[in-house]
């Protein structure tokens, strides 16, 4: 499929829908359901995946949905939408404005345009493969950090860090030692999308599901930044495994990365 631009402002228009219905909810008394431990939803989650389920009805007719709260596998091999209606939702519960609408278009693991909304922090990226990236409105460019010691990097855990031995301690540990730090803010699409307009010069995480990542992933690469997998191979974003930076770091990270999972951090 052959995208544009227009395909991008379709996408951030729908994002942009079920974003104000967020903030109908942002820092009003909210009644959560647990789906695991620490894996939160709520009804705002919900209210947000129907605005955008009808909004990409309408700009996108019969191409498959698959959103975070209905879908329960298996993914489409062929175009499909991925959105996550409430990317942070632990954040939006609390209170923190760091939490976000994303929605990717992909051709099977080709990612072909996204938008992202973070409606509590004003901000919006959208962009379309060949078309470039965009933060509220203007182009954005990844960072020209050269060097891991200069780097500012992001990562985050999965949900059952208490009991996974894939908990990324050691990699948080041994990252945190070797950059100017490393932030977590607790939506990976924001990690992505902050990675895309150079605020971030690498991001990293495991056990991602794809609508986390459809959207910013893209959005880093059009940014001339590098998306792959955690072992620097090529990206399938269903997968969930992922390391991003702004090119000139990728290797150091994905380097260290490494040498901290063997131990030698």
């Amino acid at each position: 499929m052959d995208v544009t631009l227009a395909d991008a402002d379709a996408l951030l228009a729908a994002a942009r829908e079920a974003a104000a219905v967020l903030m109908e909810g942002y820092r009003r008394p909210v009644e959560v359901e647990h789906k695991g431990p620490i894996d939160l939803v709520t009804r705002w989650d919900r209210a947000s995946e129907d605005r955008l389920r009808d909004a990409l009805a309408r700009a996108f007719p019969g191409v498959a949905l698959v959103a975070e709260e209905s879908s329960t596998g298996p993914f489409p091999d062929g175009l499909a939408l991925w959105a996550d209606p409430l990317d942070g939702t632990t954040n939006f519960v609390h209170g923190h404005p760091f939490f976000a609408v994303s929605v990717g278009l992909a051709m099977g693991s080709a990612l072909l345009a996204g938008a992202v909304v973070a409606p509590a922090l004003g901000l919006a990226w959208h962009g379309a493969l060949g078309h470039g990236a965009y933060r509220n409105g203007i182009p954005c460019q990844v960072s020209i950090t050269a060097s891991l010691d200069r780097a500012l990097l992001a990562t985050g855990f999965p949900y059952d860090n208490a009991t996974n031995p894939l908990d990324n301690f050691a990699e948080f540990a041994a990252l945190t030692r070797r950059s100017r730090g490393v932030r977590r803010c607790g939506a990976a699409a924001l990690d992505l999308c902050l990675t895309a307009d150079g605020t971030f010069d690498g991001y990293w995480e495991r056990f991602l599901k794809p609508w986390d990542l459809a959207a910013g992933a893209l959005l880093v690469s059009e940014a001339g930044g590098c998306a792959t997998a955690l072992d620097g191979g090529a990206l399938d974003f269903r997968e969930g495994w992922l390391a991003a930076s702004n090119g000139r770091v990728h290797d150091e990270l994905v380097a260290a990365l490494a040498a901290a999972r063997r131990g030698g951090g």
